[in-house]
């Protein structure tokens, strides 16, 4: 009789366990960026160029909004925004309702930036999905979208937890109970 088995199935080696795959991938992802986009931009790194492709989506956010939707605490925003305006990729500045808020603004240096490595950027993405068809990139998507709210529902439910992410002031993200 077949052992009934609860979950993913893993292979007979421990790098075949999906968490492994997804950290090592994300790490390969992360040194494949800084040499594409290092001999144009030298002083960006994946973190920095996260936080400026939030802000040409749409600029001038709050230093929380940019923490929140990259999943990064709040304390290691700060150090990478104090860092992009050390290099002169933005600005902060008082908000004009709340006075004790800033907001972070790109520079024309930051634009520039960004027109320079946004198709260095979108040729990385293209070479790292090649074989791949839409309908698997978009599978990928869906499962990876599937385990970051799965992630976050494990968050909630261990003891204590129910509170938000470390160095962030805002509840865990997502819905309480996920489909």
């Amino acid at each position: 009789m077949a052992e009934k088995r609860t979950g993913i199935e893993r292979g007979d080696r421990p790098d075949d366990a999906a968490a492994y795959l997804i950290q090592r991938s994300a790490r390969l992802l992360r040194v494949l960026f800084q040499r594409a986009v290092g001999t144009s931009e030298p002083e960006l790194t994946p973190e920095m160029w996260l936080i400026l492709s939030r802000l040409v989506a749409r600029d001038g956010q709050y230093q929380s909004e940019l923490a929140e939707a990259t999943l990064r605490d709040r304390p290691n925003v700060s150090r990478i925004v104090a860092g992009l305006e050390r290099r002169g990729f933005v600005t902060r500045r008082k908000d004009n309702t709340d006075r004790r808020r800033q907001r972070v603004y790109l520079t024309a240096r930051s634009r520039r930036c960004a027109a320079t490595v946004a198709p260095v950027a979108a040729r990385v993405r293209d070479s790292i999905y090649e074989g791949l068809s839409q309908a698997d990139v978009a599978q990928l998507r869906r499962s990876l979208r599937r385990i970051e709210k799965n992630a976050l529902a494990a968050l909630r439910e261990l003891p204590g937890q129910d509170s938000p992410l470390p160095g962030q002031d805002s509840p865990l993200p997502g819905p309480r109970n996920p489909v």
